[in-house]
């Protein structure tokens, strides 16, 4: 993440968490859970009976549907009208506040109210919606007496300190903030609890603390975070240390390839404190909640009691920290942090349409902007929109050249647009950065060479591949790539088929590779020990035209005439390339067989993949 480089495992998620995220934003399981027992529906867009009363199915379907897609204002609203036809039911009050919260609803307050008078009782985000709601309107001490109500929840135990901070400093009680959050030195939240205490100490104006807390943090913190960063980097700059306030910004930015990107723009603004505001520290609050929320779902997901990954945990864990993010932009709805880490949840989930619409809500003027606009570029090459990529790229690339992440991303998004060409001379700029600052990055080389491969300059392509093997020698994908184009062109066959043998000790359960393999000894004669090997790769991808075509080519030689032409005619059913096309016909005309006209084509070949 942007702002972080501390990963403690901190809590799991709590009940109360739990309890108020009623399959949310999963559709179907909601249906098929807690919501299947008091919803049957009868027909779409009648009504249905419950063990309370009815229901309005159509907007339970509505709402299922845009939970399903991520569009949270519309899960909102029709949750909230089959709410109104069965006022009674728990599950669609849950559904709806959740959703109302997500959508930053103004009906989340009231929803929260019903929900603290239903059986299931108080609970964390109802506390918490309620405590923001005060904040807003500036009741300081009423927002804090909610936010104490959920004080017995161990998330709440962790954030409510900073919480409790930011509503006295939002009183005048500054001082009073700073020394509660520095009581607080036992938590694995203490590094983050003297951050915020130097934030408060800033917005209250105690200015003989604010560096020396600044300063502490920093001891505190392994790495570089970046709140921190540009906290004490704005505090040092308008203190008459400049040339320190660079070097602390300049580490920061040297040590984040992502950050580095908007590195003029951070520089820019180095004056600029992050934190203003008791909202807007609050706000960061809920960021570091839904970072550790986020964090605690992979440590989950990676690891259970029994020794293996629980990813049925994550979703949950992410509903969790979007709620939290949720409750950030309340507080602030301008902070990019917060719509950069939502957007990455989001698009995790699936929803890519609205990760997109929520980076397109970052300020331009922003120093994250550029960052966001990376992000945007990455989510367009990644849903086939490479036109729109480029010119994002191409965008970040004339505002801040030499940018090492953006050069890799322009080329693949070049490469995806099959201007190879183009991707070659990017890739050379990427190649020769990595080479100025005396590093070594096997992948470019990959790919350059690849595109060397496309325009059919082998000798170029070659050289990268084995430029590329001296720095990753054990990598399947390079071997790969080196030995299947050596056998295409019946080049040192030998040699080849070494590099595709530890190919595929190293990565025995990889098709590819396994074609390569069988087809290289097929190539040298080895009838015996590739067929099986073909065998093999064809059963593992049936829908891959050239590893048929292989097979085909391997029965023929043996033979085995019928099941070569047949092995063929499935092969051109499989949108093969127009190479690998050519290569099919030829086969099925050299065995006398008809040969279908009007085969479409695609440019899916052995060895481009995505890097």
């Amino acid at each position: 993440m942007l702002f972080c480089r501390l990963l403690p495992t901190v809590f799991l998620l709590s009940t109360t968490v739990l309890g108020v995220l009623p399959a949310v934003a999963w559709g179907a399981d909601a249906a098929s859970g807690t919501g299947a027992s008091t919803h049957a529906i009868a027909s779409a867009g009648g009504t249905a009976t419950t063990e309370t009363g009815s229901v309005d199915s159509g907007a339970f379907l509505r709402g299922i549907i845009a939970a399903r897609m991520g569009d949270d204002p519309e899960a909102a609203q029709a949750f909230a009208a089959a709410l109104r036809s069965d006022p009674s039911s728990t599950v669609l009050l849950k559904q709806a506040f959740v959703h109302s919260v997500m959508a930053g609803d103004p009906q989340a307050e009231a929803l929260a109210l019903r929900l603290g008078k239903t059986s299931d009782g108080e609970n964390l985000v109802s506390d918490f919606v309620l405590g923001n709601a005060a904040v807003g309107r500036d009741k300081w001490a009423d927002a804090l007496h909610h936010y104490q109500q959920a004080a017995a929840d161990p998330l709440a135990r962790l954030i409510l300190p900073l919480l409790q901070a930011w509503c006295e400093e939002g009183q005048g009680e500054a001082a009073r903030a700073v020394a509660g959050l520095l009581k607080s030195q036992t938590s694995v939240l203490s590094p983050f609890y003297v951050l915020h205490a130097g934030l408060v100490a800033h917005v209250g104006g105690l200015n003989d603390q604010t560096g020396e807390l600044f300063a502490r943090a920093q001891k505190l913190m392994p790495g570089y975070d970046l709140l921190l960063t540009r906290a004490y980097a704005a505090w040092l700059w308008n203190h008459g240390r400049q040339d320190n306030a660079r070097e602390l910004l300049r580490n920061l930015i040297e040590a984040d390839p992502v950050l580095a990107v908007a590195g003029p723009e951070l520089q820019a603004t180095i004056a600029r404190p992050p934190v203003t505001s008791a909202r807007e520290g609050m706000a960061r609050a809920y960021v570091l909640t839904a970072y550790l929320l986020r964090q605690q779902g992979h440590e989950q997901g990676g690891q259970t009691h029994a020794g293996k990954g629980d990813s049925a945990m994550q979703p949950q864990f992410d509903e969790a920290a979007r709620l939290m993010l949720g409750f950030a932009l309340e507080m602030d709805p301008k902070l990019a942090d917060a719509r950069l880490m939502l957007a990455e949840i989001q698009e995790d989930q699936g929803h890519e349409a609205v990760a997109r619409e929520t980076l397109l809500h970052i300020a331009h003027d922003d120093p994250l902007a550029p960052v966001a606009t990376l992000r945007l570029a990455i989510l367009d090459s990644a849903t086939d929109k490479a036109d729109e990529a480029v010119a994002l790229l191409r965008g970040l690339d004339r505002q801040s050249p030499d940018q090492l992440l953006v050069l890799r991303e322009l080329g693949n998004a070049l490469f995806q647009q099959k201007d190879w060409k183009g991707a070659i001379a990017v890739y050379s700029r990427a190649i020769d950065l990595v080479a100025k600052q005396k590093g070594e990055d096997w992948p470019l080389l990959l790919m350059r060479a690849m595109a060397y491969h496309e325009i059919g300059d082998w000798p170029h392509a070659r050289d990268d591949a084995r430029a590329a093997l001296a720095y990753a020698p054990d990598e399947p994908l390079l071997l790969n790539f080196l030995g299947y184009s050596m056998v295409e062109r019946h080049e040192n066959l030998a040699e080849a088929e070494n590099l595709l043998r530890k190919a595929h000790n190293l990565a025995p359960q990889e098709a590819a590779i396994t074609d390569s393999l069988g087809w290289a000894k097929v190539e040298r004669g080895d009838m015996q020990g590739g067929l099986p090997l073909l065998e093999k790769a064809v059963e593992s991808t049936p829908e891959d035209p050239e590893v048929n075509y292989h097979l085909g080519e391997a029965y023929w030689r043996l033979g085995r005439h019928i099941e070569a032409v047949d092995q063929w005619n499935v092969a051109l059913g499989l949108h093969p390339s127009e190479e690998d096309a050519k290569l099919i016909r030829a086969a099925l005309h050299r065995a006398g067989a008809p040969v279908p006209d009007g085969v479409a084509s695609e440019t899916v070949r052995k060895g481009e993949h995505e890097q």
